[in-house]
């Protein structure tokens, strides 16, 4: 067997051997710890390859807009409010790029549920609340399960789902299908009403709740962002 391991072929199979266990450690733990792993290694890589462009982008931003990032506020994980970037003065194209940045520091993954808006967080059913259990993903897992009938509760009930089952290679195949569906013109045909509307605009037109119940809503998101900025200019020592 000694003799066996150092041929090349036992060199080689020694490697699928390595690699095999590799895979088995990292799919066993993925949803614990190497999911972040993953999503800060490959977020790296992907800011490196694309500095040019995300160089370019900031000039240009710059140049139009007078400054370089939009931040829009979104729940991210366990429900709190996160600034996600995009480039100012840009429309389309590589405009949401620097969300590439939000990965590397660990609010957004690469796979995960879809952004939601902070006023409608205030609207969500507590049982839906396991949700933020997990980053929002430049890739929505939606697209395994979702079609263009897909409501905001059945789409709520799957990120439950899939907060459960964080995979490794459900992950894969869930980008891999992500950017086969951008490729045939099909990017939001599995996220149904969620892709047209807010929930407060749906749960208003179903009338569920009243335009008063919407106001209160966003009230309570400008409320709760001016908290967040408060809480960050004390700890940053501007108060």
């Amino acid at each position: 067997m000694a003799d066996f391991l150092k041929t090349p072929a036992g060199h080689a199979v020694f490697g699928v051997v390595i690699a095999l266990v590799a895979i088995v450690i990292i799919e066993l733990n993925y949803r614990l710890f190497f999911k972040y792993v993953l999503d800060f290694i490959f977020a790296l890589i992907a800011v490196i390859v694309t500095s040019p462009v995300l160089l370019a982008g900031a000039v240009i931003s710059s140049k139009r807009a007078g400054r370089v990032f939009e931040k829009t506020p979104y729940l991210g994980t366990k429900g709190k409010i996160v600034y996600f970037l995009s480039f100012a003065g840009i429309d389309r194209g590589i405009k949401n790029l620097p969300r590439l940045l939000n990965v590397l520091t660990g609010k957004l993954s690469f796979v995960g549920v879809a952004l939601l808006k902070v006023s409608d967080g205030a609207l969500l059913d507590d049982s839906f609340m396991e949700r933020f259990s997990t980053r929002p993903g430049l890739f929505n897992h939606l697209a395994l399960h979702g079609d263009e009938s897909l409501t905001y509760e059945e789409a709520f009930a799957l990120d439950k789902r899939y907060v459960k089952r964080r995979e490794l290679f459900t992950d894969i195949y869930i980008v891999l299908k992500s950017l086969v569906l951008a490729i045939r013109g099909e990017a939001k045909s599995y996220l149904g009403e969620t892709a047209r509307k807010s929930y407060g605009e749906v749960l208003l037109e179903r009338g569920t709740i009243s335009s008063e119940d919407i106001e209160r809503a966003e009230r309570y998101a400008e409320e709760a962002e001016n908290d967040r900025k408060k809480r960050e200019d004390f700890k940053n020592g501007k108060l």
